[in-house]
């Protein structure tokens, strides 16, 4: 399958199981949704999903964790508090589900975190979202599909240079993305 399938396909799954897991409604119920990472990019290529909501006490992170907990699709929630810049104070629930045949679990990871900094963190992804041509998402696609790790994801917290080094830096060649990738300290392999 073609990396651009590829990301096809996993957008396809995913628009069912947000809609399956009524995963806007729910949380829009405790405060404002947003869509980041490669699902708001439209630039998937391994079953992950990630989004922002509006920060709410541990209370409720539960509460929310119990109700997706009870779907037959959902296998796995992991919780964890984040004391790390700059989502310093943020909560993480993290939904793992039975669903598809990527050699990896789907995934869908919540943060919970002030309106302030879910604005902060999106200010990149709507400029890589306007610059993002259809020539630049082939060739990021091409690019995230050929450094899949053996666990089939991309290398850890890659994504976000992936994007810049394309759409910031202006980089094309494969090796010069690899480089500028492991200068800001990814983990390639």
């Amino acid at each position: 399958m073609k990396p651009i399938e590829r990301s096809l396909k996993l957008k396809q799954e995913a628009d069912f199981l947000l809609d399956e897991l009524k995963i806007t409604p729910v949380l829009s119920q405790y405060g404002k949704v947003t869509f980041t990472g490669s699902y708001y990019l439209n630039l998937m290529i391994y079953p992950d999903i990630d989004l922002y909501v509006s920060k709410v006490p541990i209370s409720k992170v539960f509460e929310i964790a119990g109700h997706f907990a009870s779907s037959d699709l959902v296998s796995g929630v992991k919780f964890e508090k984040e004391d790390q810049p700059p989502l310093d104070g943020g909560l993480y629930l993290k939904l793992y589900l039975k669903y598809g045949n990527w050699n990896r679990k789907w995934k869908i990871d919540i943060w919970f975190l002030n309106d302030s900094v879910i604005d902060n963190q999106m200010k990149d992804m709507r400029r890589f979202k306007e610059k993002l041509t259809s020539e630049l998402k082939e060739k990021i696609l091409s690019y995230k599909f050929s450094v899949l790790t053996k666990e089939h994801r991309t290398p850890m917290y890659s994504g976000y240079f992936i994007y810049k080094a394309f759409i910031d830096e202006e980089i094309s060649d494969f090796g010069k993305v690899t480089k500028y990738l492991i200068e800001n300290n990814i983990r390639m392999g």
